[in-house]
């Protein structure tokens, strides 16, 4: 953590894009920090009281509360400079110079994806962010999202489902979690993932935050997933951050008569994939491809030392490595279809068969 970073960020009304200005012009956070008021008035987008906060130190009391919450609810701050701020994130334009977590970040969170969306979607916007965060995390790849009630919170809980990990961004700062309802996800968050804001404890809480935390959901990840989203969403703002950060931008399509997909539709008119599961969002990424062939090695080489029940047995007889179809396997076997179901949920688990679309079962071993 670097102290000379959190007191310019503790100047009010200095940002990403100022604070770069001013560390780009003085050579760094410590060297800004002893400049005198002329000097800092030279500076395009400085203020006189900026100036002056800088120079007679008027940033000191709102580090000390800063280091103070900090310390009582064992939160931390990563600062650009620091080994573990996410590269990924270093990689934008405007990265938060600030960041106050809880929870660690991991080396595997830079291969993330956000996954956002409408605050009050539909049952067909839920099951969709369900199904495509839930296929996704279950490939140990990291969820991120913005902790919002709707499609931020169904993402997350996904995530948390598998036991993957994943990382909300909020608007607010540590202090106030947003929506209130949504504490208990805050709390399982921080144990699983990682809890992180640019806000600062007691910096003024306003809309505009909430649209600047948008950029660092696109900044952590490797795609943005728009699951349902209207003309006016703010996930479309996440999309456009995006873009312009270099990001693929993922897209659910949905009814055309209904206004709650207008967003998703138009993003896929301006070039976004159409992304209606997991695989659809996997295969856009070769390396990707390659580590889920690698998992699935390991798991077969697991599956050959575990002993397999007699049902099992019969029923991994009906399989065969091109694919034979539920109801070919229904036929073939003697056993009811409960029996055959549950085995071949286990056959699954342990690796021996993989299902595929259409309802066909492969043999992996």
């Amino acid at each position: 953590m670097d102290i000379s970073t959190l007191a310019i960020m503790c100047v009010d009304g200095i940002g990403p894009r100022l604070y770069k200005t001013l560390v780009q012009t003085f050579g760094s956070a410590e060297q800004t920090l002893e400049q005198d008021k002329k000097t800092l008035k030279q500076i395009q987008g400085i203020t006189n009281d900026q100036a002056s906060a800088i120079v007679d130190k008027r940033y000191q009391r709102t580090v000390d509360i800063q280091l103070k919450w900090m310390e009582k609810y064992r939160a931390y701050l990563l600062t650009l400079g620091d080994e573990s701020y996410p590269g990924i994130l270093r990689q934008i334009y405007d990265p938060p110079p600030v960041l106050m977590c809880m929870g660690e970040f991991h080396h595997e969170d830079d291969v993330a994806f956000g996954v956002v969306g409408m605050r009050y979607p539909d049952d067909y916007g839920k099951k969709m962010c369900y199904k495509i965060a839930k296929g996704i995390a279950e490939r140990n790849i990291c969820i991120v999202s913005g902790m919002a009630k709707g499609i931020d919170a169904i993402s997350h809980q996904a995530a948390l489902d598998t036991g993957s990990r994943t990382i909300a961004v909020m608007g607010t700062s540590l202090e106030r979690i947003y929506p209130a309802e949504n504490k208990h996800l805050f709390d399982k968050i921080k144990e699983k993932g990682v809890v992180c804001t640019e806000t600062l404890i007691g910096q003024k809480q306003v809309p505009a935050n909430f649209i600047r935390r948008n950029r660092i959901i696109s900044g952590l990840s490797r795609g943005v997933i728009v699951v349902q989203a209207g003309t006016t969403s703010g996930s479309l703002v996440t999309a456009l951050n995006a873009n312009e950060q270099n990001r693929d931008v993922f897209a659910v399509p949905g009814d055309a008569l209904k206004g709650r997909h207008t967003g998703c539709h138009r993003l896929i008119r301006l070039g976004a994939k159409i992304v209606e599961n997991a695989d659809d969002v996997i295969n856009e990424y070769p390396f990707l491809k390659e580590r889920m062939n690698g998992q699935k090695d390991i798991f077969i080489e697991a599956a050959r030392k575990t002993k397999l029940g007699k049902e099992e047995e019969a029923i991994l007889n009906c399989l065969n490595k091109d694919g034979v179809h539920i109801d070919v396997i229904f036929d073939k076997c003697e056993l009811d279809r409960a029996e055959i179901m549950k085995g071949l949920l286990g056959l699954e688990i342990k690796g021996y068969v993989q299902r595929e679309k259409g309802d066909y079962y492969v043999r992996n071993i």
